[in-house]
């Protein structure tokens, strides 16, 4: 027997007007019940699905308009007396910091190597998952009393479309080209979060909309009847376990270890589930009216990205690879682009293989103009630690002689530091690995703008950065001492080397490489693990505003966003002498 799929006629919106009810097996009571709101079928996607749109709303205007505050205080950041009658406002100060402090701390749970997300990241799922548990389970009955009253079981119903209205939310958070990154001031990888607990909030509820159906159809004895004669059950089921796939296979360990092959299962697993989706839904009141809109906003936000990257890359440039000491790769890709400090591309190796197929997230470690020919072409530099996939492979080129240089295609660029540091009276800079590759332009453009402007707010930097082998301070060492002595008389700039290899590691490597790295005394080298906490602390203790902005593993960032918060929370008691901390960080492996 053939399955329904779209019932006859196929329309936009289902009819609104009650239909089936067999009013005669009613109670007045029961009659009443099912004709009021959140207990009425034909008005409960107004009921729930509106409920959820205005829940993501809410939020998302509360967050911009703390964005359009942290742009006021970026603008008025060369004016003091500006920045003063900001801070004039009641309580501005102890909000602000009360705020970053929340979303500096993180806790660690070591037994399992597990490092929890950002604390104000984890009160915004907590707040998710509190109001969508109230919104299904806040009203009575679960269960209709009497099936004249319907087949659809209100606790299914108005789980159904709180799931459906998640679905725009889900995928726009995922998206590079964020809307929702743009209003809240937030760069597109720091909202995947929101994108993964969304999708578990869409699944769970999915499930409590699914297993009453099929517990009421088994005990009436009606399941293969409904599963061969309605649309609605084979295609629920058809929408379920892509789902089921997507939710379990990225949890973090199995999408780490198998990255590559999770990126391009992801995509099309979404697309079954989202198709199947919108069969299962059979235009029932405006259920398809969320499919659109998030089918509209994701392929806006694709099309965009895909019109820059044909923009940025109509000739295809060719990046040059080169092998550099501490497993690394250094990409140069001559580009006419401009982009700003600690700011990343997606790049596509075109000559690469089946590698082509994929783009690869890279932060540029140099600014537009600093290499800039005539034409305006300036040299984009990429540094790429090697772990696995298109890093391992760029890494196997470069020792066996073979390709050495790839046609490229670039999208972005994305992300880098919301805030402007130097309207910040200090700055610290601090980079474990291969996160040096985020601050490296952050400083360059520090010290280019002091060069520029002698009233440069920013009169202090001082840059922290942990390897674990001497080999790797030479991909940037000539940079940074060259950027020590070319601070203005307005700006010091101060750089610190700490070694944390083994000791044997370190006297094989130390004693090859060049006395020259001893250097001025604006730089400094030392052996073991920076105390980062204590570094953070001296560096707060001064009066003035300081910016922060930090690159690193995950203990690394760890021990930076902990001793942040506690310098934040000094500030919101009123008992610290600084009087603004800003905090930024990015997170890599070493």
């Amino acid at each position: 027997m053939a399955r329904m799929w779209l019932r006859h006629p196929v329309l936009w919106h289902s009819s609104r007007v009650p239909s089936g009810y067999n009013y005669t097996a009613m109670t007045p009571s029961q009659i009443k019940l099912i004709r009021t709101p959140w207990h009425d079928w034909y008005t409960a996607d107004w009921d729930y699905g509106l409920s959820t749109i205005y829940f993501f709303c809410a939020a998302i205007a509360f967050f911009a308009i703390g964005n359009v505050l942290f742009r006021l205080r970026q603008a008025k950041g060369g004016n003091a007396n500006s920045i003063g009658e900001i801070r004039k406002i009641p309580l501005y100060t102890k909000v602000v910091a009360l705020s970053r402090a929340l979303g500096a701390k993180q806790f660690r749970f070591p037994q399992v190597q597990y490092y929890s997300l950002p604390l104000s990241a984890v009160i915004i799922v907590l707040g998710m998952i509190i109001y969508f548990t109230a919104l299904t389970f806040s009203v009575h009955p679960y269960l209709w009393p009497n099936m004249a009253m319907g087949h659809s079981p209100p606790i299914a119903t108005r789980s159904g479309w709180i799931s459906i209205a998640v679905l725009p939310f889900l995928l726009v958070f995922a998206t590079k080209v964020n809307f929702i990154g743009i209003l809240a001031g937030v760069s597109h990888e720091k909202l995947q979060v929101y994108h993964r607990w969304s999708a578990w909030i869409m699944y769970i509820t999915s499930l409590i909309h699914t297993f009453p159906f099929i517990v009421q159809s088994i005990r009436m004895g009606e399941m293969t009847t409904n599963w061969n004669t309605t649309p609605w059950y084979w295609t629920g089921v058809a929408a379920l376990v892509p789902q089921t796939w997507l939710v379990f296979m990225s949890w973090g360990p199995i999408r780490n270890r198998y990255y590559e092959t999770f990126k391009k299962l992801h995509f099309i697993a979404s697309g079954v589930f989202v198709a199947a989706l919108f069969v299962h839904c059979n235009f029932r009141l405006t259920s398809w009216d969320y499919i659109g809109a998030a089918a509209g906003l994701y392929a806006v936000s694709w099309l965009v990205r895909v019109g820059r990257t044909f923009y940025n890359s109509f000739r295809a440039d060719v990046a040059a690879f080169e092998a550099l000491p501490g497993d690394a790769v250094k990409v140069v890709i001559p580009s006419k682009l401009k982009w700003g400090p600690g700011q990343h591309f997606f790049v596509r190796f075109l000559d690469l293989g089946i590698h082509a197929a994929t783009s690869h997230p890279f932060t540029v470690a140099t600014l537009p103009g600093e290499s800039a020919a005539k034409d305006g072409v300036s040299a984009m530099e990429l540094y790429v630690k090697v772990h696995g996939g298109i890093t391992k492979r760029l890494a196997a080129l470069c020792q066996d002689g073979g390709l050495r240089s790839s046609r490229v295609l670039l999208d972005g660029p994305y992300g880098g530091v919301e805030g402007n540091l130097k309207v910040y009276d200090r700055v610290l800079l601090l980079a474990g690995g291969s996160g040096i590759t985020f601050v490296v332009p952050l400083l360059l453009d520090i010290v280019r703008n002091s060069v520029k402007d002698t009233t440069q707010v920013c009169h202090k930097v001082h840059l922290v950065w942990a390897v674990r082998t001497p080999g790797a301070l030479t991909w940037f060492e000539d940079v940074l001492s060259t950027a020590a002595k070319q601070s203005s008389g307005n700006l010091s700039v101060n750089i610190s080397y700490h070694i944390t290899g083994t000791s044997a590691t370190i006297t094989d490597e130390a004693s090859s490489m060049s006395e020259k790295s001893g250097l001025e005394q604006a730089v400094t080298k030392e052996y073991g693990r920076p105390v980062l906490r204590d570094i953070v602390r001296e560096f707060c203790a001064e009066a003035g505003s300081v910016g922060l902005a930090a690159c690193g593993p995950q203990s690394f960032n760890f021990d930076v966003g902990n001793a942040v918060s506690e310098c934040e929370l000094a500030i919101a008691r009123g008992s610290a002498r600084c009087s603004e901390i800003y905090l930024h960080q990015e997170s890599y492996s070493w």
